[in-house]
């Protein structure tokens, strides 16, 4: 995992972690005109795309009082928890009927909150701009953003394809932090695994 620099719209600085995942993805080239355009998970309404966007910055903003629940009623904690997980289970089930989405293998990218790294089986111009829609294990949260290529190249294979990175020019704040709040949840799984690991070794080196 790295870190790498990034710039706010007031030119403040901050360093994004990058990881290493498989996600599913949907990418389309657009028009310099579609810039500027609200993108669906910017608006009130919700789609079948945002849907789990939403539902998770709820859980988020719902997790002090749950905690309260937890420790002054815990039986009624168990039912929320549980209707919470039916809840998850319809809005993945939602998600899987977009046809944009149900026709993406997963992908394997570098990911951040700043932009992804990816192969393609089309070569894109630099300065072309994305369309991208990013579909986030295991919570399965829905992402939408556009985003400029800055790097295109033919990847060494028997099958052409290019390895294609793309800096977001458009992001909105919420989307942003569901991408944060996943890259640093990968990187929590990953070192509990890796420790689990080593400890695991060190007991078979010291029976």
């Amino acid at each position: 995992m790295s870190s790498e620099p990034a710039y706010t719209a007031n030119g403040e600085r901050r360093r994004y972690f990058r990881i290493e995942d498989n996600i599913i993805l949907f990418f389309r080239e657009i028009d310099p005109r579609e810039l500027n355009l609200p993108l669906d998970n910017a608006e009130p309404s919700l789609d079948t795309f945002s849907l789990t966007a939403e539902l998770d910055l709820l859980t988020l903003e719902s997790r002090s009082q749950m905690r309260r629940i937890e420790r002054d009623y815990p039986p009624v904690a168990e039912f929320l928890q549980v209707l919470e997980q039916k809840i998850d289970l319809v809005a993945r089930a939602i998600l899987a009927t977009d046809p944009e989405l149900s026709r993406q293998p997963t992908r394997r990218v570098s990911l951040s909150a700043s932009g992804l790294a990816f192969e393609s089986e089309e070569n894109y111009a630099l300065g072309s701009l994305l369309e991208l829609k990013m579909v986030l294990p295991p919570e399965m949260v829905g992402v939408q953003a556009r985003g400029r290529v800055v790097y295109s190249q033919q990847t060494r294979g028997e099958l052409p394809a290019y390895q294609v990175a793309v800096d977001f020019v458009e992001l909105v704040d919420k989307d942003r932090d569901l991408l944060i709040r996943h890259v640093v949840r990968k990187q929590m799984r990953h070192l509990r695994g890796r420790n689990q690991a080593d400890t695991a070794d060190a007991g078979s080196q010291n029976p």
